[in-house]
């Protein structure tokens, strides 16, 4: 994502993945029967990378976030982690959801963070320090002590990404969490997580339905294709981290075009 010394210390890309999909289908059975979402999807993160999943609506994109978070099991193909398959939910993958009342409303910021280590283990004073660190490093010093329905939603998402990094997760899942927010809060959190990733070295598998978000977060860009989904195409975006450059037109012209591809393939009639 950039060329600080802390991401040339441990670049991104290399090494074995830390998250290998293989083949991977994922389906749902509804009253008319199975429906498959996922056909084949494939692809790999390494530790270090953020990897963003981007496609049409509706094309699997989330669902597939759900099976490596471990709430869903996929239908055919496999998931390895860090060695291990057959997961189940874990603090190794912590996750960031798109609604931002994701937090418990009884208690602060500094309390929803601490709990959620508590939940893990962590002694009550650990835990403590750990959140008031984390909610610091969010920009969040001036709130630990403030109740959710008085926090603005991208204040809600900050917590919310206080308290998965606190978990020291392998890997962070994030599920279009800017997607709700204004472009003037969606564009400061970007930079700021942005900036997280550097500083932590956090590995992260990241939904979005935004071209523009894809490239400017991510070193690759995983792209589906409609319902059920196969990956159309693997886009490197390593680097390109400002949209007045000329790297950041290129990728997301090929972006596009692959998007559009897939409408206009999904949408021809058939012969």
């Amino acid at each position: 994502m950039a060329d600080t010394a802390e991401a040339s210390a441990a670049a991104p890309g290399t090494g074995p993945p830390l998250l290998e999909v293989a083949g991977v289908a994922v389906g749902y059975n509804g009253p008319d029967g199975y429906t498959a979402a996922v056909a084949d999807a494939s692809f790999t993160v390494r530790a270090g990378e953020t990897v963003m999943l981007i496609g049409p609506s509706g094309c699997g994109k989330s669902t597939l976030l759900r099976v490596v978070a471990g709430f869903l099991r996929p239908a055919a193909g496999r998931v390895v982690f860090d060695g291990r398959t057959g997961l189940a939910p874990g603090p190794d993958r912590a996750v960031v959801f798109q609604e931002s009342d994701q937090l418990l409303p009884w208690r602060t910021a500094l309390g929803n963070v601490a709990y959620a280590l508590r939940a893990t283990g962590t002694p009550r004073a650990r835990a403590r320090a750990l959140a008031r660190d984390h909610l610091v490093g969010v920009g969040l010093a001036h709130a630990l002590d403030r109740h959710p329905h008085q926090l603005s939603g991208g204040m809600k998402q900050r917590v919310a990404i206080a308290r998965a990094l606190a978990l020291a997760p392998r890997m962070l899942l994030m599920d279009e969490p800017f997607g709700a927010l204004d472009a003037q809060t969606r564009g400061r959190l970007q930079h700021d997580l942005a900036a997280l990733v550097r500083r932590t070295g956090t590995t992260v598998l990241f939904v979005t339905h935004s071209i523009d978000e894809a490239v400017l977060l991510g070193d690759r860009v995983v792209v589906l294709g409609d319902r059920p989904s196969r990956v159309r195409e693997v886009v490197d975006v390593a680097g390109v981290d400002r949209p007045d450059a000329p790297e950041f037109t290129a990728a997301r012209r090929r972006l596009r075009a692959l998007l559009a591809e897939e409408e206009e393939t999904a949408h021809a009639p058939a012969h």
